[in-house]
């Protein structure tokens, strides 16, 4: 089984301290006393506190496929045919629009055709009488009727094109009338009937659009759930994971990711509720992104039913792990970092595996492991110099002010 652990959000959170570090290397160019500071791969991984990290997520059993339905805002509904919880089959009614209003705009639109008709009949009426005008007029008036004639046609093709316009509305109306009523397209249930959408109540209090009808199919169920900003590259598709549940935690079920949904961002506060095992700060608020999950057996759930989705567990190792572009060195075909080895700095040859565009970062398929400690790459490094390696990551705010120079030199033993 590929296991990853993406640390590429945490790193990013510290890169810019790395980066700013790093730059102070100078003069530190061999093993003359200079010393650079490094940060083991499995303390970056452990920063669960600072980076907002975490492996189990909550989440519920749906069907596979789910239909919201929203109606027309331009129509009224006349009345709604279903209610909560109650089960459909394809082609039952939901609910039916007002065409009260489509009548009067169909009746009036016909009138102003009606109109329109009766002008052109009248322009043609007097372009008749201005021809036989125009032949018992002398020759210095009849341009003056030539003209007038010419307006006159001019205006039956506006009325003319004001007609077939009519005409298209007057088709859209029948179109509409003939589309009262909304029918069900698939068998399930109704999850959901919000009657406040009704009432132009269209959104919550977050900004999202409400649904008035929510249908949810008959047949396999998924699992969705919902990751917030700050974690969302600690997943990806085709990632296994371990869905357990709630009441009986000895119940599980495996299961991949199998779509996550960037384009459907939900607003709120951060953790949302969906979150496990952090506290929620009610002053915070970010996106969240849901993910779905397909399982290898259905055994035991209840459509509806609350889950706990958990990630690799820690417990089963690193045997591959992502670190951010920034601290991969790429030298044509082959790749390097820069490691602590026996408290000195050295090349370390990597191999790549995947890359993850969205987070800038590539798996590292062989060359570390979570055990070793590596530097941020700059100009000055150079093997052979002198290695510290941090006694656990720490907030950037809260670093100690003897790491605030990662290249220094020794004095006596002692550090300036």
């Amino acid at each position: 089984m590929r296991i990853h652990r993406t640390i590429g959000l945490i790193l990013a959170a510290l890169l810019s301290v790395s980066a700013a570090l790093a730059g102070c290397q100078n003069g530190g160019t061999s093993d003359n006393g200079a010393v650079v500071y490094a940060d083991r791969i499995a303390d970056l991984l452990g920063l669960n506190g600072f980076a907002g990290v975490q492996n189990r997520f909550a989440g519920m059993v749906e069907p596979q496929k789910t239909m919201k339905i929203n109606p027309d805002t331009s129509r009224t509904v006349k009345m709604v045919a279903v209610v909560e919880k109650q089960r459909v089959k394809a082609g039952d009614v939901l609910f039916t629009y007002d065409t009260e209003d489509l009548e009067l705009q169909l009746e009036q639109t016909e009138l102003e055709i009606e109109r329109i008709d009766n002008q052109i009949v009248q322009y043609q009426n007097e372009i008749t009488a201005l021809e036989d005008e125009k032949e018992k007029a002398s020759e210095e008036n009849k341009i003056e009727y030539t003209l007038e004639i010419s307006n006159r046609y001019s205006s039956i093709k506006q009325s003319e094109y004001d007609r077939k316009t009519k005409q298209a509305d007057i088709a859209k109306i029948n179109e509409k009338m003939n589309e009262d009523t909304v029918y069900a397209e698939m068998d399930g249930f109704v999850q959901k009937l919000d009657n406040s959408v009704l009432n132009g109540n269209s959104y919550d209090n977050y900004g999202n659009p409400k649904t008035f009808i929510t249908l949810m199919a008959d047949g396999e169920y998924r699992v969705k759930a919902t990751i917030n900003e700050q974690n969302m590259m600690q997943i990806h598709i085709g990632d296994t994971v371990l869905v357990r549940s709630r009441v009986d935690e000895n119940m599980t079920w495996n299961g991949v990711i199998e779509e996550i949904d960037y384009e459907n961002a939900e607003n709120g506060n951060q953790n949302g509720g969906m979150y496990v095992g952090y506290a929620e700060d009610p002053y915070t608020s970010s996106s969240k992104y849901p993910f779905y999950i397909s399982l290898s057996s259905y055994d035991g759930l209840i459509l509806g039913q609350h889950v706990l989705i958990e990630l690799e567990s820690e417990s089963e190792g690193l045997a591959s792990f992502a670190l951010p572009s920034a601290y991969i060195v790429q030298d044509g075909s082959s790749a390097y970092v820069w490691k602590e080895k026996n408290g000195k700095l050295a090349k370390q040859t990597v191999l790549l595996g995947t890359y993850y565009e969205f987070e800038d970062t590539y798996e590292i398929v062989d060359g570390l492991k979570e055990d070793d400690a590596i530097v941020f790459p700059t100009e000055d490094l150079s093997e052979g110099m002198k290695v510290v390696v941090n006694s656990g990551v720490q907030d950037p705010g809260m670093q100690n002010p003897e790491m605030q120079n990662p290249v220094m030199e020794e004095q006596g033993g002692k550090l300036p």
